[in-house]
C-alpha cells in the first residue's frame, strides 16, 4: 500500500525525524526487537528524549524468534562520573569567590541527588536558585532556597543572582525562560561553571570559565569534598524571601470579580498537600502558576519544557497519576489548553484516572493577548472566543465538574475536586486583563 497515495499514506519516519532523537521504519519482523533495543538505548541516553518507530501491519503479523535480552546487557544503566581534575578545578574557582550561587537544574531530579545537594548547601551556605523547568530540584521549603530564576520567576532569585561573582550551574540545561538568553540575570562579569551530563548543553548561550561533564551525583559529591570547611554568608536569603512573599501577596485581590488569576494559582498551591504534583500547561496560566509554585518535595512539578505545547497538561497529568497513584495530581491549564485535548476526559473516566484540571478560563488566548498588548500597542486580533463551560462538559463525560466565579468558593471547589476520587474539572472564570508578564524587565 505504501507510496501509492493510499488513505493516510505518509512517510512517518521523515515526519517525526525533526522532533525525535531517532525515527525508523521497521522493515521486517526480524528487526523489531533490535529496533526496540535501540529505541530504549537512544531515548534513555542523555539528553533524554522521544523516539519514533513506524511498523506496517503485515510486519506485525509476521512471526520471529524471541530475543530475551535484559536491559543492562544492551544499554548503560548509569552515567559516567565527572573527572576528578575537573571537579578540583571547579572547587578552586569557587573557593576564591566572594558571592557564589548554585543554579540547579533537572539533573538533580533525574539522579536523586537532592540529599547530597542539601548537605552541600547547608555546609557551605551557598544560596540556591533553580531553573524554571525544575523549581523542585531544590525545593523552595529548604534552607538557602531563592526559588526559580527568570521571567515569571521569583524576585528573591532574580535579585540575588546578578550579584553573584561565580555561578555554579548543576545538572543544568540553561533555558530561555530562566535567563532570557541575555546578560542581566546572569552578570556579564560573573564566572560561570557549567556542569551537565550532556556535553552539548554547555556554552550554548553563555561562555563558561569551566565546563564539567558527567553525572550530577558525582559532581555534587565531588564539589562538597573540594569545599569542605569553606562557608559563605554573603546573601540574606530569608530577607529576600520575605520581601518576595510580600510582593506576591499584593497580587491576591480576594474581592475582585472576575477572579484574578494569581488567586487561582495561590489556591491550587494551598489545596494540594506537600507531595501533590502540578503539571503546568503552556500559556499565561502557567506563568501565574510559577509565581505561587512553592515546592516541598522533589518530583512534584512538571512543565512541558522547550516545546511549550499547549494542551499537553491533561494527558501528561494522566500519565503522572498512573506512575504515582498515591499522590494527588493536578493540571493547571488555560481554556485553549483544555480544548486541545478535551476528549481525554473520556479516557480518564473510562480508565478511572482521578486527575484534577483547574482551568484558567478567560474566554481567549491569554498569552497572545499579553504579547499583543506588550509588543503591538494593544491591537488585539484573534484572541477572544465564546464562553465554554468546562465543568458542564466534564459532567457530560461522567467526571466531577464545578464552575467557580466567586473568589470565596475557589479553594473549597479545588479541595472537593481533589477529594472526589474521580477525574475532575474546576472551571474558574478569570479576569482576562490580569496577565502575567511575557517580557522580563529587570528592576
Amino acid at each position: 500500500m505504501r507510496e501509492r497515495d493510499a488513505s493516510q499514506d505518509i512517510d512517518q519516519a521523515t515526519l517525526h525525524r525533526p522532533i525525535t532523537k531517532w525515527a525508523y521504519s521497521i522493515p521486517a519482523a526480524s528487526k523489531i526487537q533490535e529496533a526496540l533495543r535501540r529505541a530504549f538505548r537512544v531515548a534513555l541516553a542523555e539528553p533524554l528524549g522521544p523516539v519514533h518507530l513506524d511498523v506496517a501491519k503485515d510486519v506485525l503479523l509476521e512471526k520471529t524468534e524471541p530475543e530475551p535480552i535484559a536491559p543492562q546487557t544492551y544499554r548503560p544503566t548509569s552515567l559516567p562520573e565527572c573527572a576528578a581534575r575537573e571537579i578540583e578545578k571547579a572547587g578552586q574557582i569557587v573557593s576564591v569567590a566572594k558571592r557564589p550561587v548554585l543554579l540547579v537544574g533537572g539533573g538533580v531530579l533525574r539522579e536523586g541527588a537532592l540529599a547530597a545537594l542539601r548537605e552541600l548547601v547547608e555546609a557551605t551556605g551557598i544560596p540556591v536558585a533553580t531553573l524554571q523547568y525544575h523549581p523542585d530540584a531544590y525545593p523552595t521549603a529548604l534552607p538557602g532556597s531563592l526559588g526559580p530564576l527568570g521571567r515569571n520567576g521569583w524576585s528573591s532569585a532574580n535579585r540575588a543572582l546578578p550579584e553573584a561573582d561565580v555561578v555554579i550551574a548543576v545538572g543544568a540545561h540553561i533555558d530561555v525562560f530562566s535567563t532570557t538568553f541575555k546578560y542581566g540575570l546572569l552578570s556579564r562579569e560573573a564566572k560561570l561553571i557549567h556542569h551537565s551530563p550532556v556535553a552539548t548543553d554547555i556554552g550554548v548561550v553563555f561562555p563558561v570559565v569551566h565546563a564539567v561533564v558527567g553525572s550530577t551525583a558525582s559532581f555534587v559529591a565531588g564539589l562538597a569534598r573540594e569545599l569542605h570547611g569553606r562557608r559563605w554568608q554573603w546573601c540574606d536569603v530569608e530577607k529576600l524571601r520575605r520581601e518576595w512573599n510580600a510582593e506576591r501577596e499584593r497580587l491576591l485581590d480576594t474581592s475582585a470579580r472576575p477572579i484574578v488569576p494569581p488567586l487561582v494559582a495561590h489556591s491550587i498551591r494551598h489545596a494540594l498537600p506537600a507531595d501533590g504534583i502540578v503539571i503546568v500547561d503552556a500559556g499565561n496560566a502557567g506563568k501565574h502558576m510559577r509565581t505561587f509554585m512553592d515546592t516541598e518535595q522533589p518530583d512534584t512539578f512538571m512543565y512541558i519544557s522547550d516545546w511549550g505545547s499547549v494542551g499537553a497538561g491533561l494527558p501528561i497529568a494522566m500519565g503522572a497519576k498512573l506512575a504515582r497513584p498515591r499522590q494527588p495530581v493536578l493540571a493547571a491549564v488555560g481554556d485553549m489548553g483544555m480544548m486541545c485535548n478535551l476528549g481525554e476526559l473520556e479516557t480518564a473516566v473510562r480508565e478511572r484516572i482521578p486527575v484534577v484540571c483547574v482551568v484558567f478560563n478567560d474566554c481567549g488566548l491569554g498569552n497572545e493577548r499579553a504579547f499583543q498588548k506588550e509588543l503591538y500597542g494593544g491591537r488585539l486580533f484573534g484572541v477572544d472566543y465564546g464562553d465554554v463551560d468546562f465543568a458542564a462538559l466534564a459532567r457530560v463525560f461522567g467526571a466531577h465538574g464545578e464552575r467557580v466565579s466567586e473568589p470565596s468558593l475557589l479553594l473549597p471547589a479545588i479541595r472537593r475536586a481533589l477529594e472526589s476520587g474521580k477525574p475532575a474539572v474546576v472551571d474558574v472564570v478569570i479576569d482576562k486583563n490580569t496577565l502575567a508578564p511575557v517580557v522580563y524587565r529587570q528592576s
